[in-house]
């Protein structure tokens, strides 16, 4: 991931990089990629609410 520029509310633009230690036994530092949807938390109901609503503001747009 990569935020830079106004979307990241910086004032004065730049780019830069974290260097974050490893290590082999990550159970160590608790760091890893992990990506979460909670798809099952939603109903299917609720994901069409949704999805109709970004169609509309999408629409006026």
């Amino acid at each position: 991931m990569n935020n830079n520029g106004a979307f990241a509310h910086q004032s004065v633009f730049h780019s830069h990089v974290h260097l974050i230690p490893r290590y082999e036994d990550t159970s160590i530092d608790g760091f890893g990629l992990k990506w979460e949807t909670h798809g099952e938390d939603y109903s299917s109901e609720t994901f069409k609410s949704v999805a109709e609503a970004i169609q509309s503001e999408l629409e006026e747009a």
